[in-house]
């Protein structure tokens, strides 16, 4: 954790003081540990492809960091809504497959597995959902949630199971909405279920695997990817801008223990 003075505590130390004070700076025990769980992406998950922030999502696998809470908080309210679902149950006679995560193997390509986990499907009505919190409710789906609910959709067919229709249930800080509209290549708006993405296996397959093989080379080669490989409208927040510095925009195989955050500050 970065302090507000800029004093850098590590997780253990940050929630020891949280124990002790009740809090730090400011932020009690259960946001801190909500804020500094440390999420280090290993595979090619849904979520980390549909980000198209792989350059710091390979940075963040590879290296320890420090963050400032404020950087974190949507995170952390993503994780109050997911808990507060958690302990919803479903009405008597309604089937629901709520929070499964699911792992499949990319058709022609055994070396690939995809993963993610389904938050709500209605298997009766064959309706998927997804949820996201945001601060202004968009009113058709977001590029990358629709990559996400894409690789949703295609992890539950080759499972076995039908879907004709998803959505987003955006969650907002003082409304939700569900949106089930998307914009296609041309510019045009329709039923999400429609795009391309849903439409053609082998569309959807080529699409993931440019962002899975850069994933995965990140990973397991430490080589991280080029500045085009990440969504760089957050750069000023992200909490490797650090590391990212210090690597080529054009990307480059690392050694992780030479990249001590504390080095360059």
């Amino acid at each position: 954790m970065i302090r507000h003075d800029g004093t850098l505590l590590s997780t253990a130390e940050a929630l020891r003081e949280a124990a002790l004070h009740g809090h730090v700076d400011g932020y009690p025990l259960p946001i801190l540990v909500m804020a500094l769980k440390d999420w280090k992406p290993t595979t090619p998950s849904a979520s980390v492809i549909a980000s198209v922030s792989w350059r710091r999502s390979v940075l963040q696998a590879l290296l320890d960091y420090y963050v400032r809470i404020p950087d974190r908080y949507a995170l952390v309210r993503g994780s109050l809504v997911h808990s507060g679902f958690e302990a919803f149950r479903a009405p008597e006679g309604l089937r629901l497959i709520r929070e499964k995560r699911m792992r499949v193997q990319l058709p022609k390509y055994e070396d690939h597995i995809l993963s993610g986990q389904v938050d709500l499907y209605y298997p009766d009505h064959r309706r998927l959902e997804d949820y996201k919190t945001c601060s202004v409710i968009p009113d058709t789906i977001k590029p990358d949630h629709l990559t996400q609910l894409a690789v949703y959709f295609w992890l539950l067919v080759w499972s076995g199971f039908g879907v004709d229709s998803v959505a987003i249930d955006y969650i907002g800080w003082d409304d939700c909405r569900q949106v089930s509209q998307a914009e296609f290549d041309d510019g045009s708006i329709g039923e999400a279920i429609g795009h391309p993405l849903f439409q053609s296996e082998h569309d959807f397959v080529q699409y993931i695997l440019d962002g899975w093989e850069i994933l995965a080379a990140g990973f397991s080669e430490c080589d991280v990817p080029s500045t085009r490989d990440c969504d760089t409208r957050y750069c000023r927040s992200c909490s490797l801008k650090w590391a990212c510095d210090r690597i080529s925009p054009k990307g480059k195989i690392i050694v992780p223990s030479e990249f001590r955050q504390q080095d360059f500050m």
